[in-house]
């Protein structure tokens, strides 16, 4: 199995993932989107409250109660260019895609009061806390260009305890396995925002509708319908 980062280019006049973004918030830059924020904090976020700014609020809740500027693109996104890179025609999917932003001096996905201090936060998404199915195939779409402390850090595989920086650019998704391989942040040194989405898929012959375990967070099942839709063409 390959697990490298594999790196994709898309038409941003197409998917406009960005510009939806941007008119949302309403800034220039979405790198100054902590601009927006009147207290961005001193404490790294913990798995509990790192999904829970006012940013963040505002993009599930435009999300929730009926965007489907992005929801159109999103799944135009999944069947017109994901399916493309599998070659197939049928593909589960994530239904609704998680909103990332990783603040100055700060991380995106945050981690518990157990994680070495050197690796707070970093995870595999099959681990107990996510229970995520190792049959997933991972997807983040930057909307900002980011690099190094304001990306994501990737086992080169399983295992291996060697890590490499993604390099985040706009017109760009990337895919990796997020459910085997250990991934993470550190803390964003730039001075700038990162902000991405991020979503997962699975091949139709590795979904398993009797997988038992619920994500830890939403407390969804892993099952079309649950956390996921299943998209045909």
């Amino acid at each position: 199995m390959n697990y490298d980062v594999q790196y994709y280019k898309y038409d941003i006049n197409q998917f406009r993932f960005k510009h939806l973004v941007t008119d949302l918030f309403e800034v220039n830059q979405l790198r100054n989107i902590h601009t927006l924020l009147d207290n961005t904090g001193n404490e790294l976020f913990s798995n509990e409250d790192d999904d829970s700014t006012k940013l963040h609020s505002t993009f599930y809740n435009k999300l929730n109660t009926g965007w489907p500027e992005f929801m159109d693109t999103y799944k135009s996104f999944i069947k017109d260019f994901i399916m493309d890179i599998y070659n197939t025609d049928v593909l589960i999917y994530q239904a609704k895609p998680t909103f990332r932003v990783q603040l100055p001096d700060n991380i995106a996905v945050g981690g518990n009061e157990h994680d070495p201090a050197d690796r707070y936060g970093w995870h595999r998404d099959s681990d107990p806390q996510y229970n995520h199915p190792k049959t997933e195939k991972n997807f983040i779409v930057p909307l900002t260009d980011s690099r190094e402390s304001a990306s994501v850090y990737i086992e080169t595989y399983p295992g291996s305890n060697k890590f490499i920086p993604a390099k985040m650019n706009i017109g760009e998704v990337f895919n990796f396995c997020g459910a085997e391989c250990i991934h993470g942040n550190k803390p964003n040194i730039t001075g700038n925002s990162r902000v991405s989405f991020d979503f997962r898929v699975m091949l139709k012959d590795d979904y398993d509708e009797n997988y038992l375990k619920n994500s830890k967070l939403k407390n969804k099942k892993f099952v079309v319908g649950g956390y996921y839709e299943i998209m045909e063409r």
